[in-house]
């Protein structure tokens, strides 16, 4: 076994997510960084392939972990193969150790010839680091309008995937649904579980009318229409007024819309930056765009 990083009894681990010491020491490191764990979404059947990390090791406790998702999006027609690198995260006592390094350089490595597109999201903390690895910062842009326009009847319903008869029906529209965005993931179970089932479930809705899903969160007098999910393209003029709350004054996207009449652009406001790896054109340097906000790992 190689040694690394001059450390003998340090281990690099993949391929355990059925491992239950090591998924467990990950689900503790992600817990203690980011405020969650994947035990759900693995005992659900959701952690497939899907979802590839690549952690540090000694004695069995975890040090450090990076990974990687692939993930298919269209863009225009365009089918795009994409990898997107995330929980990258150190035990505060192991860091400076060039632990995240290693772990980054193995990815890029692997990664970056095989993709059209390999990207992170990174917080303000660490803006600096990425850039040694090739990666460049690339400005998202979110589509918004103000609402001044009025409210009907709503035909949409709060869903609960505790229910089978409420989460099946749910799955099968998730995996048919068409693209919505001009920069759409590909239809993708898993992740939209991981999202719908976790932080946004309180946040999913159901037309019989539209036949579509929708997340949809509001702040004040502000909503956000996070995603739509359908087997045909959603007109948004239709299904917004079924969405908005009477203190509605701003609508915000979180995608690309294919038809943008109405909506202004503006930057992506948020402690998410994208980076994108190496000097290549990529879609969202030709035009407004966002990655879908249920597309971030």
């Amino acid at each position: 076994m190689a040694i690394i990083l001059d450390d003998p009894d340090l281990e690099q681990v993949e391929h355990y997510r059925d491992d239950s010491h090591l998924r467990g020491e990950l689900n503790a490191l992600t817990e203690q960084t980011y405020g969650f764990d994947f035990e759900a979404w693995y005992v659900a059947g959701f952690w497939e392939d899907n979802y590839q990390p690549c952690s540090l090791v000694r004695h069995g406790r975890m040090l450090a972990n990076v990974s990687v998702s692939p993930l298919a999006f269209i863009h225009e027609g365009q089918y795009l193969h994409c990898a997107q690198i995330g929980t990258a995260m150190t035990r505060p006592e192991a860091r400076g150790r060039g632990y995240s390094r290693h772990l980054m350089e193995c990815l890029v490595q692997r990664w970056a010839s095989p993709c059209d597109l390999l990207f992170l999201f990174a917080n303000s903390t660490v803006l600096d680091f990425y850039p040694k690895f090739g990666f460049r910062r690339v400005v998202e842009q979110e589509h918004y309008l103000k609402w001044f326009g009025q409210r009907c009847v709503s035909s949409f319903h709060p869903v609960d995937l505790d229910d089978g008869g409420q989460l099946q029906p749910f799955m099968a529209v998730v995996a048919g649904s068409c693209p919505q965005a001009r920069l759409s993931l590909m239809p993708n179970v898993a992740l939209m579980m991981f999202y719908c089932d976790g932080p946004y479930r309180e946040a999913l809705f159901y037309s019989p009318r539209h036949e579509a899903y929708v997340v949809v969160e509001h702040e004040g007098e502000r909503m956000v229409l996070v995603d739509v999910f359908c087997a045909r393209v959603v007109e948004l003029h239709e299904v917004l007024p079924e969405l908005v709350r009477p203190e509605t004054r701003e609508v915000v996207l979180g995608f690309t819309p294919l038809r943008d009449e109405g909506f202004a652009t503006r930057v992506v406001d948020n402690d998410d930056a994208l980076f994108v790896w190496g000097a290549s054109e990529t879609p969202l340097d030709q035009a407004p765009m966002r990655f879908p906000m249920l597309s971030h790992t």
